[in-house]
């Protein structure tokens, strides 16, 4: 089976934490993943989180991203001898169906643009990279966070449990253990959060999407100080053990709808996630499973701070060219709405060649509404779980379905065939 993107990316934030090993005395690699597949999603009738009715809908498109994010990155290291060695990463992200820069926002760099120094305990990076939890997420999935990938489910405040800006981090690795923490000034709340994103009337004055482009800016409120945590320890070659750890602060932030009905004053939000992944010997097949427990606290009087739990699993098995697989998402409020998600995503690779592969992605997931619950608007209430509530609130980044979100109490489904090419 050739490398993921996903793998890859996951190589190349760990590559420099052997400093102490012989390296070049300097190189630059351009590398990067091209992914495009046409899609036909549907959503039953519903409703939206405020209850108000929802038709059904279908649409067929050519999208981006599906069976794993596109991407162009330069990586560059110095070996500066002592076992020092300087680092940069600049890596971006493209849609394929029309050529513009994609995702992120629009920035130019928006995957990762950080500087590191590896010393012979470890290496400091500073700049946009990865929240330490989303490793745990990354290196539990059978898949590579794209579109279709349930198991990446539990990422569920946006860029804060993806990227951060203004990120500093520490790695270190000491045997069979991975380890990384970080922290950011403001890793990406705007003083007003909801769904709208740049281009489509985002900014600090309307609000935007948790992550977005101008979220980030430093301020002295504390608002989007955000903390993080990554572990990973090789029990042996084929049993890895994942957890990570997360908490940002929302500070003065105010959750409004994009119309600007005031929703929720937001406090801070704190999450968990264990997960463990097993490559059965002789066969190949690769097992994943993570959980996430997190909790959004609002302010006093404010509503009540939504509790998330998200289980995943996925099982991928390969057949001399071709992988077949299978992933699933249990998730749901335990307090709030008390609604619920559950999905299933069935996969087929077949690889052309160790760069290129054609896929196809079937899946569903049907949401249930459960109870309403209040807003401190008086006028606005709210149901649904966890994927159609979240997405609305401008929470949820990683792509669901590439953007096709979900109706309250009704199935969503995708059809996907596509072309995957890495470099």
């Amino acid at each position: 089976m050739q490398k993921t993107v996903l793998t890859k990316a996951v190589a190349v934030a760990l590559a420099t934490l052997g400093a102490s090993a012989a390296f070049a005395q300097s190189s630059m690699t351009i590398y990067g993943n091209v992914d495009a597949a046409l899609d036909n999603v549907h959503k039953a009738s519903g409703s939206s989180i405020t209850g108000a009715a929802a038709a059904a809908s279908t649409v067929t498109r050519v999208s981006p991203s599906i069976s794993s994010q596109n991407a162009l990155g330069f990586k560059g290291t110095e070996d500066i001898g002592g076992g020092y060695k300087a680092s940069f990463i600049l890596e971006g992200q493209f849609n394929t169906d029309t050529g513009v820069q994609g995702g992120q926002d629009t920035r130019m760099w928006g995957r990762q643009s950080y500087v590191g120094l590896a010393t012979p305990v470890g290496e400091l990076r500073i700049g946009r990279q990865y929240a330490p939890i989303f490793y745990a997420f990354a290196t539990s999935s059978v898949e590579s966070i794209g579109a279709a990938d349930l198991m990446a489910s539990g990422l569920v405040v946006n860029n804060l449990q993806v990227r951060q800006d203004n990120q500093i981090s520490y790695w270190i690795k000491a045997g069979d253990l991975t380890g990384a923490l970080s922290y950011s000034p403001n890793g990406g709340v705007s003083n007003k959060v909801n769904a709208l994103r740049n281009g489509t009337g985002g900014s600090s004055t309307s609000g935007q999407i948790i992550g977005g482009v101008s979220a980030g800016d430093e301020n002295n409120t504390g608002r989007g100080k955000s903390y993080g945590l990554y572990l990973n320890y090789a029990v042996d070659p084929a049993l890895s053990i994942m957890g990570g750890y997360h908490s940002n602060k929302f500070g003065d932030a105010i959750l409004i709808s994009t119309t600007g009905t005031t929703l929720a004053s937001m406090d801070k939000y704190i999450g968990y996630t264990l997960g463990g992944k097993y490559t059965v010997p002789g066969m190949g097949t690769v097992i994943g499973t993570n959980f996430l427990q997190g909790n959004f606290t609002n302010d006093p009087g404010s509503m009540i701070g939504p509790k998330v739990q998200v289980l995943t699993f996925g099982v991928k098995h390969p057949i001399d060219q071709f992988a077949v697989g299978v992933e699933g998402v249990y998730s749901r409020f335990t307090n709030f709405t008390k609604g619920k998600d559950r999905g299933l995503m069935f996969a087929g690779d077949y690889n052309l060649s160790k760069r290129t592969r054609v896929y196809a992605r079937a899946g569903a997931i049907k949401d249930t509404g459960g109870e309403t619950a209040a807003t401190d608007s008086g006028a606005v209430n709210v149901i649904g779980g966890p994927l159609p509530v979240l997405t609305t609130f401008g929470s949820t980044e990683t792509p669901f379905f590439a953007g096709g979100s979900a109706n309250v109490n009704a199935w969503t489904r995708v059809f996907a065939v596509g072309v995957r090419h890495q470099f």
